[in-house]
Parts: structure tokens; C-alpha cells; sequence
């Protein structure tokens, strides 16, 4: 073993070397930006809601506390449905973005990141804390309702999957509805009354509007732009019931599927509801549609501009430093995000942007970032980092909780806004990012924007949002490090910008319901409209008398260039006695509540089960047993468990599986398993196997953007015996397994890729057999598993697999053959205890395929058939991406004395995404043949399987 160890060692110092390039990849972490365990958390009780919260966010805690009160009290009857039980919520401080989720299973439970959005569609003048309890508890009035049959199932089986019928309605009905009563359209609140959500649908009108099937397939995974189809074809469909035939109607078009045993009945609820087909209701929301738009006259509306970068789906962040150096933030969805750089009116990459926050330029200081970087493990927070010349980012803050920033005119400071614990403040630092002024915190609830210096770096202006007048903008004085209104009305204001001269300000805003760039004249307070657009712009920069702006279009976010004029007439910027936002947390008794039912968080309140499940299985070969499944999580995610005790009705005997996973780290696992050998006649008695293992795991992610490192520690223990029905146990034989598993991933996986690419998974992996003594197998085995992904053009991606295995004498041989890696029993549920490996063309089992060494070498070609979303219309199957895989495998596995025998093997794979349930389920399904091509082993296989190992 010790030559395999040094090759080991050689391979692992190589590859590290192309660890340090890579960038954009996700971990899979099952405790990233989770509840973090002995961090004094807390539980509010309401009458209806079970607030949990760590102890340092107890205000956030008890403004929440009364807005779920009202709000409940609002939709409660809007909905008809009440929940049995509280409803859990869980505030969390982990990431520095603007969030929410909700589900019903195994209760009603839902989450809120605490800080407020400050730009595109979530942008609003209602209090973040509003919006997202809004729309997260209408997702739990509406999934969680069920009627009749359905509701009779739940009586008895509890909260099992399918005794939810609205979970089974495609994502943009569920959505839809929550947008609908997120929108007040009085108080300007919500996506529905946006001036952005009106140019994303005037642009898909201008487009093409989508079809029926096309919706329902595309999901939250759909990979055609917007991303957020649902949410907007949902909340327009919802508007277009309402106002076509009546509010009460569209809510029965909600109530009808509460009875749906079978689930995905969307015709029936058309038909049943308006009397009409699936599909007529839809032409009927479209006509609706065109209807609102096509006197529309910015759908006509001719603007004069020059593209400058299209294409490419999201071009954004625009920074103009000078005539002929102008940079921009490119995701095309295909690639890694980057920073781009428009020379000689093409771009190029200047550097791969992992993880985008923004951007900005200095001429002399150069290029400023705030990305996302993952602190204490399990926590996304924006940090600060500058570009080198070698394009490599270092980073200059640590944890610091910076999503906005913008570097001084003089380049020698950045003003930063600092998040933490739902408040904000501005904070000054030096160019190495070093803290050297920090300003009061706003209150909680008014949050800071987008940020710019003024030409002689004395002051700031920011969009802010108030508590009593939403957004507006503001300058703070960097002496005094007080803040003045200049802007004070209803429209959304964001981006500012200082002209420079400093005597204006460029901002953007949604005034007269169209989202364009304003001028703000500092000295007489009137605003002027400088740029025209059919849709919306996002961001802009402005040279001399150009105006490069990121416009919202139908394929993307485009860049294109406008001449400075003005449009329309000038408006105050100050609206003088302005009422007050008529929002809750503005109501004068809103202070006056204060909930005191306060206690230390315990899981025990949510961990026992919600639900329970039998099967009864049999088949032809003796073998028939009924078995339970209980299971519990508490909300937190601290524990979670599984008890299926199984009853062997043939065998007499009882066996079934329990598990425990605690922190998301410590894993507990029993089982046991009976199977029939031979089945008892008259004169023979039955034989029967019987498995009973142990396992237990630890695993301990390092975890990082870049890559993630991870250490498993496994123990496994497996008792076979061999039962006859009269005799008793024929034989017994014992193993046991002590494993060290060391991981290395960084691979991405973009929004069109096949599958991962541009990285590699690297395992290593330690095992010792008999590591408790009294084992049938003894020894120790070594494995190197190494999967390179090479992303080629358009998302072809060259995998290569290389494994080297080599075991004691006396320890579980390695095996070669069939289509997949194959687990052994003792150590499946925890990882450990590969021995056999993939080798297509050859079946399992073969003498030849087999033996204490191991090499194994693969290569896969994968490359894209196309990508649609699309399908039945009426029978929910459709289709996502497809993609074909060529392959070659070769392989040997020989013990000491033998000959070291190569076998190959060639093949081609199908592997379409199946849509099943509309958008519900995702298959992952692969259609095989392989040969092998040696003439006495090699054999012709055709298979068919879900999901994919490599």
C-alpha cells in the first residue's frame, strides 16, 4: 500500500494548484444559512404564531409579533382556512440578502431573513417586515387548506405529503395568489401596484406572452427569462379573475382544489369553476392582457438609443470612468459571472465575479467589490474586495456585512452600508478597508440604499427608506453625520448619483408609473425626466452628455447608450404635508402591543411526529412484511428522526429502520432487513437472511465559495445471519468498518449546464475492516475517487473519473461491472464500504472484474440537446433540458499473483429531465446502451434508470 499512498500524495499536491482558481461554487451544506445551534435562541408566543428568534433580535421579534397579528386578522377570512395549530416562524440574520420561504410539512413554519430589499421588483414603500409576512402566510393559508376526501386522509394519516392537495398546484398559482394579497394597490404597496412589475408584463406583451403549458413547466427551474414567472403571470392571472369575473371567484378558483385526491386536475378546476377548459381560461387571460396593453403608448413609444451590449441575458451595474473605459457585470447563465471591460466597442473579461453584490470603479484606485462570502461556516455575508492586476480579488474585509459600497472621488475611502440584525448604518473606511468613521444605526425598519460621495467627498447622498415617508433620498454631512430630506413623495427612489459639478443628482424612481433616470437640481428642488424607455431601467452611469443605461428587456438586462435630454415637465422633489405611509407599524396603537410569553426555544415544542404511513409489500417469493413510518424535525432543524418499524408477517419477526441526525452533522442509523433464500413447502422449511446494521457518522464541512473541504468520520457494523424456520440460525457472519472520508469540491454548475463543470470532486478514503475485532473481513482499504469537469463551448462539458483503490489481503475485494457504483450494505447509508464500481458493458460478479487492486479511468462527452420547459397540457409529463453523454470506460481490478487484465467499455446515454406534476418533480432520467468490447466478458446492455452518479 505504500506506493499507492505516495501516488496518492503526488496527485492531491497537483491538484491543489487548480484549487485556488475556482470560483462561483455553491456548497451543499445542509446547515448553510440554517439556525445556528447554542446561540440562545428564543420563542415569542402570539395567539397564533410561534415567533423563534435569537436572543439579540428580541425587537425585531416583537415589531414581527404585531404585524402577524394583523395581518393574520386580515387574511384569515379572506381565505376561509384556519390553521390548527400556531404557525412557526423563524427570524434569521445568517444572510445579507431579502428573503422568505414557506411550507406546510411537517407543520405550518416559515422563515424571514431580516433584511429589507433596496432595488428591482421587491423594491416597495411598505415595510419589508410587511411584505414578506404577507406573502409567506398567505403560502400557508393556501397550501395548507383541504376539504373532503383530502381532509379525511389528513384526519387519519396526519400531515402526509399528499393529504395537501394545494401543494400540487403548478408554483405559479401559488405564488400568484401571494402577490395578489402582498398588493394594496391604495397604499402603493406590493409587486401587483409596481411600476416594474407593469413594464416586466408590457414587455412580455411586446414579446410574445407564454403559453398555458409553458407556465406550468417552467417553475422556479425554468431557464428562460424572467426568472420569475410565476410570481408575475401568477399575480396577472389573479387580477385578470378578479376583475373579469369577480374576487370571490378567483378565490373559489383557489378553494376548488381542496378536495383533490387526485392531484394535477388543473382542467377540472377550470371547468369546474368557470365553466370553461383549462386552456380557454388562459386565452381568455390573455386577451385580457392585450387588452391592458395595446393602447399602452409606451408600447409605441420610439426611443432613441444605441445598443451597446445586448444579449448575454443579464448585463447590469454600468460604471463609465472615462471615453473609452467603461465596465459592466455580465451573467449570461452559461458561464461564470464576470467583469466585463468595453474596448474598442466590444467586451472582454477582465475578471471572473463570483458571488455579485456590486460593482465600482476609481480611475487611480481601481476596481471595488462586495460579494458574498460565507462566514462562521454556515453564514453568507457581503464582504469588501479589490482586483489585482493579476485578476485575482483580495479581499479586504472580514465578516463586515457590506452589501453596498462606493468608492470616494479622491479613491483613498469607501463608504459602506453595514448590515446587521435587521438595522443599518453607513460606515467610513480607508482603501484597505479599516473602519474609520461609523455613523449612528437607523432605526429598525428604515433601511439605506444604494450610495454615491459628492464631488468634494463632504458629503453622501443615499436612497433611504423611512418608516413614515418610504423611499427617498437623502444627504448626510460627514462632519456632523446628520442627515437632510431632499426628496420627499410616493415614488420609489434609488441610485443616486452626484453630477459632476455636485450640483445635481441623478437618481432613478418610478414617477408617473414609468422607471427612468432623474435629475434632482439641488438648488431649486425640481426634478427633471432625463432618458425614455418602453420598460424599465435598473442602473445607468453617465459621461459628459451620454447616459449608458441596464434596461430591462425581453430576452435580459441590455445596456444601451442615450443622449442627456430632458422629457415632460419638472416636479417638486418635496411634496410638502405629505401623509404619513398607511402602513401597520404606522398606526398609532401599533407600539402599544407588547407580547410577553417569552421562553427559552425548545425543540421538543415542534419535534414529535405530524404524520404516519404504512406499506404492505409481498411478492411471489415469500417475502411479505407491513411496516410504519414516523418521522419529526423540530423547526429549528436542530434534530431530526425517523422510526419505520417493519413486521415480518411470513418470518414472525420484527425489523424496520430508526435514524437520528442532530445538527446537521451527527448521524444515527439502525436497521434491520429479512429476505427469503428459499421458500418454505409442506416439506421443506424457509430460509431467510437476516441484516441488522449500525452506522454512525460525523461530518464536518469547511466551507468556502471557492470550494468545500469536508471530513467524515464513519463507524458501521453488520451482523447476516442465515435463519431456517425450523432449525434456527444456520450460520452467522459479522462485519465492522471504522472510515475516514476526506472531500474536496469546487465545481459549478450554471443556469443552462447539462450538468456540473469547470471543477472537480476529489474523495479520499480510509477504511479499516475489523475495526472492532470479530469481523469476517480484515484489513484496510484505500481509495482515490477524482471527477474533473471540464466546461468546453455553450455548456459541453468533458468529465474525466479516475479511481485507484487498493485493499489488504483478507478485506472486501473491489468489484468492476454493471451501470452503477454499487454500495455495500454495511456501510450504504453512510458512505463508507464502496467496493463496486462502474465498468458499463460488463456485468457484476465476474471473477476477472475483481481483486484487491483497482484502477479505474472514465470519459464522458456531455453535450446539450436543448432546454424546454414545455409539455402536456392536459397530462402533466413534460420536459426540461436533454443532453447526450458519450462515453469510454476502462477498467481492471486483479489481486497479488494475477495478471493486471484492462477491460473497456463504450457507450451513449440519453438523459432528458423529466417534468412530472407540471413543475412538482424534476426526474433525472438516463436511457443506456454500453458494450463491452472484450470478446468473452463484453456484453450488450440497454438500461434505463433515475438520477445519475457521475
Amino acid at each position: 500500500m505504500q506506493k499507492l499512498v505516495q501516488k496518492l500524495l503526488v496527485i492531491v499536491a497537483m491538484g491543489l494548484v487548480s484549487f485556488q482558481v475556482a470560483h462561483g461554487y455553491t456548497p451543499t451544506d445542509t446547515a448553510l444559512l440554517k439556525p445556528r445551534p447554542f446561540q440562545d435562541w428564543k420563542t415569542l408566543e402570539t395567539p397564533h404564531f410561534r415567533i423563534n428568534y435569537q436572543n439579540d433580535h428580541s425587537h425585531f421579534a416583537q415589531r414581527l409579533a404585531r404585524v402577524a397579528e394583523k395581518v393574520y386578522a386580515k387574511q384569515l377570512p379572506r381565505f376561509q382556512w384556519q390553521p390548527k395549530r400556531q404557525i412557526e416562524v423563524v427570524i434569521l440574520d445568517s444572510y445579507d440578502g431579502s428573503n422568505g420561504g414557506a411550507t406546510v410539512m411537517p407543520y405550518n413554519q416559515f422563515f424571514i431573513f431580516m433584511n429589507a430589499p433596496v432595488e428591482d421588483e421587491l423594491l416597495d414603500n411598505s415595510p419589508w417586515i410587511e411584505q414578506v409576512f404577507t406573502h409567506e402566510l398567505v403560502h400557508v393559508l393556501h397550501l395548507d387548506q383541504a376539504a373532503g376526501g383530502a381532509q379525511k386522509l389528513r384526519n387519519i394519516f396526519g400531515r402526509f405529503f399528499f393529504t395537501f392537495p394545494q401543494i400540487f398546484s403548478p408554483s405559479w398559482v401559488s405564488e400568484g395568489i401571494a402577490v395578489y394579497e402582498e398588493t394594496d394597490e391604495d397604499r402603493q404597496f406590493g409587486r401587483g401596484q409596481s411600476a416594474f412589475y407593469d413594464a416586466m408584463m408590457r414587455t412580455e406583451y411586446m414579446n410574445g406572452l407564454r403559453s398555458y403549458s409553458e407556465l406550468n413547466y417552467h417553475g422556479y427551474i425554468g431557464t428562460d427569462w424572467p426568472s420569475g414567472q410565476s410570481y408575475l403571470y401568477g399575480y396577472y392571472f389573479f387580477e385578470f379573475l378578479s376583475v373579469r369575473y369577480s374576487e370571490q371567484q378567483a378565490f373559489d378558483y383557489l378553494f376548488n382544489w381542496n378536495n383533490n385526491i387526485i392531484p394535477w386536475r388543473m382542467e377540472a378546476r377550470a371547468r369546474e369553476t368557470f365553466g370553461v377548459s383549462a386552456e380557454a381560461l388562459w386565452k381568455q387571460f390573455q386577451g385580457y392582457i392585450a387588452e391592458k396593453y395595446k393602447h399602452d403608448p409606451l408600447v409605441t413609444l420610439d426611443v432613441a438609443q444605441q445598443p451597446i451590449v445586448e444579449g448575454g441575458r443579464v448585463n447590469s451595474n454600468p460604471v463609465w470612468v472615462a471615453h473609452d473605459e467603461f465596465y459592466f457585470y455580465e451573467n449570461n447563465g452559461s458561464d461564470h459571472p464576470s467583469l466585463q471591460k468595453l474596448e474598442a466597442g466590444k467586451p472582454h473579461k477582465v475578471a471572473h465575479v463570483p458571488e455579485y453584490r456590486q460593482i465600482d470603479v476609481h480611475p487611480q484606485s481601481g476596481v471595488l467589490l462586495s460579494r458574498d462570502s460565507i462566514c462562521n461556516n454556515v453564514e453568507v455575508y457581503a464582504d469588501l474586495y479589490r482586483l489585482q492586476d493579476n485578476g485575482d480579488w483580495r479581499r479586504i474585509t472580514k465578516c463586515g456585512r457590506f452589501p453596498r459600497m462606493a468608492w470616494s472621488s479622491a479613491g483613498d475611502r469607501i463608504a459602506a452600508v453595514h448590515v446587521e440584525k435587521g438595522t443599518n448604518q453607513i460606515l467610513l473606511l480607508d482603501a484597505e478597508g479599516q473602519t474609520i468613521v461609523t455613523t449612528p444605526n437607523l432605526p429598525q425598519g428604515e433601511v439605506i440604499g444604494q450610495l454615491d460621495w459628492s464631488p468634494d467627498d463632504t458629503q453622501l447622498v443615499a436612497s433611504v427608506r423611512r418608516e413614515q415617508s418610504g423611499w427617498n433620498l437623502e444627504l448626510l454631512d460627514l462632519n456632523t453625520l446628520k442627515w437632510q430630506v431632499i426628496s420627499n413623495n410616493d415614488q420609489l427612489e434609488q441610485m443616486p448619483r452626484f453630477s459632476a459639478d455636485g450640483k445635481s443628482i441623478y437618481f432613478i424612481s418610478d414617477q408617473g408609473g414609468v422607471i427612468n433616470v432623474r435629475r434632482l437640481d439641488l438648488a431649486d428642488g425640481l426634478v427633471h425626466t432625463v432618458t425614455q424607455t418602453r420598460t424599465a431601467i435598473t442602473d445607468y452611469d453617465i459621461y459628459e452628455d451620454r447616459i449608458r443605461v441596464a434596461q430591462y428587456d425581453a430576452n435580459g438586462i441590455s445596456i444601451q447608450q442615450q443622449i442627456l435630454s430632458t422629457y415632460g415637465e419638472p416636479y417638486p422633489a418635496i411634496v410638502e404635508d405629505r401623509e404619513p405611509l398607511q402602513s401597520l407599524v404606522n398606526q398609532p396603537e401599533f407600539d402599544l402591543v407588547q407580547y410577553d410569553n417569552i421562553s427559552d426555544y425548545s425543540p421538543l415544542k415542534t419535534v414529535a411526529p405530524t404524520s404516519w404511513f404504512a406499506l404492505l409489500y409481498a411478492d411471489s417469493e415469500d417475502n411479505s412484511w407491513i411496516q410504519g413510518i414516523l418521522n419529526g424535525q423540530d423547526v429549528l432543524g436542530f434534530h431530526t428522526w425517523q422510526l419505520a418499524p417493519a413486521y415480518y408477517i411470513d418470518k414472525n419477526s420484527v425489523g424496520g429502520s430508526m435514524g437520528y441526525l442532530a445538527y446537521h452533522r451527527l448521524a444515527f442509523l439502525v436497521d434491520r432487513e429479512l429476505e427469503t433464500v428459499r421458500a418454505g413447502t409442506d416439506f421443506v422449511p424457509s430460509t431467510w437472511n437476516q441484516e441488522t446494521r449500525f452506522q454512525a457518522i460525523w461530518t464536518q464541512p469547511f466551507n468556502r465559495f471557492e470550494g468545500t473541504f469536508t471530513a467524515n468520520f464513519g463507524i458501521a457494523k453488520e451482523v447476516v445471519k442465515q435463519v431456517d424456520e425450523d432449525l434456527g440460525v444456520l450460520f452467522k457472519q459479522e462485519d465492522n468498518l471504522g472510515g475516514v472520508s476526506l472531500n474536496w469540491s469546487d465545481y459549478d454548475q450554471y443556469l443552462n449546464s447539462i450538468s456540473v463543470e469547470d471543477g472537480r470532486s476529489v474523495q479520499l478514503q480510509l477504511e479499516r475492516y475489523d475495526f472492532f475485532g470479530d469481523g469476517f473481513f480484515d484489513g484496510n482499504v484505500m481509495t482515490l475517487d477524482w471527477r474533473e469537469y471540464i466546461g468546453l463551448f455553450r455548456n459541453h462539458v468533458l468529465a474525466l473519473r479516475m479511481v485507484l483503490g487498493e485493499a489488504d489481503t483478507g478485506a472486501k475485494p473491489f468489484e468492476l461491472g454493471n451501470e452503477l457504483d454499487q454500495l455495500q450494505s454495511l456501510g450504504a447509508m453512510i458512505g463508507f464500504g464502496r467496493t463496486g464500481y462502474t465498468l458499463r458493458g460488463y456485468a457484476d460478479n465476474n471473477p476477472e472484474l475483481q481483486g484487491e487492486d483497482l484502477r479505474l479511468y472514465s470519459a464522458e462527452y456531455r453535450l446539450p440537446l436543448g432546454q424546454w420547459y414545455d409539455g402536456f397540457s392536459r397530462f402533466p409529463l413534460g420536459l426540461g433540458k436533454a443532453a447526450v453523454h458519450l462515453f469510454v470506460d476502462h477498467g481492471a481490478a486483479w489481486s497479488a499473483g494475477q495478471e493486471k487484465d484492462y477491460y473497456t467499455g463504450v457507450g451513449i446515454e440519453l438523459r432528458p429531465d423529466l417534468l412530472v406534476g407540471y413543475s412538482t418533480f424534476t426526474l433525472q432520467s438516463t436511457l443506456g446502451i454500453a458494450q463491452g468490447l472484450d470478446d468473452q466478458l463484453g456484453e450488450t446492455t440497454i438500461y434505463l434508470r433515475l438520477g445519475a452518479s457521475f
